[in-house]
């Protein structure tokens, strides 16, 4: 058997994998902008995927801002813009395979999904349970990536000195 050769195929497997998990961070976080540019703007949508703290924040300065100031919506935009920025970060490193990074990622997901348990958001917490999953399926993948790499790091050092 070429073991080379199944290396290359599981890597690539692996790799689509972990990428594919990573990449949910980019989704949480351009989900949060969007519904809070829509809450911003007046609107009543949300995304089920986005963030429930900044959804928590839009709602506070919806509340504020009804006594005629707009600076909290601002105020509002403004943080769910720099949390959603987080999002995009842990999204770059774990595709940079920043594994503490990714579980950092997971751990914050997971804590927001709480909000949705406490305000008893049940489509939320069902959406953040998937989301997570996926994440998780993602890590799982990238744990077993930097092995594969290590492993064939190895074995190709090793090589020229078989020769």
């Amino acid at each position: 058997m070429d073991y080379n050769n199944y290396d290359n195929v599981k890597h690539a497997e692996l790799t689509q994998s972990y990428k594919s998990g990573a990449n949910w961070f980019y989704w949480i976080a351009g989900l949060t902008i969007v519904t809070s540019v829509i809450a911003f703007g007046g609107g009543g949508l949300r995304f089920l995927i986005s963030l429930g703290i900044t959804q928590i924040i839009d709602g506070v300065a919806e509340a504020i801002s009804a006594d005629g100031g707009g600076v909290a919506k601002v105020v509002a935009l403004v943080l769910s813009l720099l949390i959603s920025g987080i999002f995009i970060i842990f999204g770059w490193l774990a595709n940079q395979k920043t594994l503490g990074a990714y579980i950092a990622g997971m751990v914050l997901f997971g804590l927001d999904g709480l909000l949705s348990l406490v305000f008893q958001d049940w489509i939320g917490v069902v959406a953040h349970g998937v989301v997570l999953f996926f994440l998780f399926r993602g890590f799982l993948a990238g744990r077993e990536l930097v092995s594969l790499e290590k492993a064939m790091a190895e074995s190709a050092a090793q090589a020229p000195a078989a020769l």
